[in-house]
């Protein structure tokens, strides 16, 4: 795990680089347009874990050949505790809330059930600033580059498991954002539990997920099979496009 001290460290020196990124102008530059979150997250994923990389003690998990792993789980892994613990950077607009994926749960369990790691950090960066009211001639308020404050966040997934979800379908573990955020910014802290007790509620997770997952497959299956008993009494195979709705 990392440390107290140097969790403190992370949250220091990331809260300070962004206070000072978000007055240049090659960050306000990316508020024109549109997509600003997808933008935000690319851009500060990559600042993000150039400074880290800059300031601590980092690795890349590689592949065989030796190359940065595509599919890694941390953007950067941080040495603390004697080990290297994955860090996955997240960011994009405050207020925007969603169930962004965050890890494979499946690749999550077997290096926890490997011992490879004790711990799976968030480094989430939400930019949150003011808008203008739409200036004459438009409709849409624009961004006030003058007035955007990030908000930094780390913490270890696994304390929060409270505010993660699971979808079996692309086997990712995703954040309730609203639940999340409204539960860290109120001050509240999560309660402690053993490593044991969090590895148990992610198979928790993954074993619901599977039952939904074929609970929906199975209705779906009904579906296509009522659909086609109608079908067959049908006579020819005539189009009618009603239903589509096309305009």
């Amino acid at each position: 795990m990392i440390t107290h001290e140097d969790q403190a460290d992370v949250i220091e020196r990331t809260q300070s680089y962004w206070a000072k990124e978000v007055e240049t102008e090659r960050f306000r530059a990316i508020f024109a347009g549109k997509e600003i979150g997808h933008r935000i997250a690319d851009y500060v994923d990559e600042h993000t874990t150039g400074m880290l990389a800059a300031s601590f003690d980092t690795r890349q998990q590689l592949d065989a050949r030796g190359r940065p792993r595509a599919r890694s789980m941390g953007d950067i892994w941080l040495r603390s505790s004697g080990i290297y613990n994955p860090i996955n950077v997240k960011a994009g607009e405050a207020g925007k809330n969603g169930q962004p994926n965050l890890v494979s749960l499946t690749k999550l369990l077997d290096a926890l059930l490997g011992r490879e790691i004790d711990s799976y950090y968030l480094l989430i960066v939400k930019m949150r600033f003011q808008e203008r009211p739409p200036s004459e001639g438009t409709r849409r308020p624009t961004v006030n580059t003058q007035k955007i404050l990030p908000n930094v966040y780390l913490v270890d997934m696994l304390d929060y498991l409270d505010y993660v979800t699971f979808d079996s379908g692309p086997g990712q573990c995703m954040l309730k954002e609203k639940q999340f955020y409204d539960f860290c910014d109120g001050g509240a802290k999560p309660p402690e539990r053993r490593i044991g007790e969090k590895v148990a509620r992610l198979i928790d997770l993954l074993e619901d997920g599977d039952r939904r997952l074929i609970e929906n497959r199975r209705k779906k299956m009904n579906r296509i099979r009522s659909s086609f008993a109608r079908y067959e009494t049908l006579n020819s195979h005539v189009v009618d496009q009603r239903a589509l709705n096309i305009g």
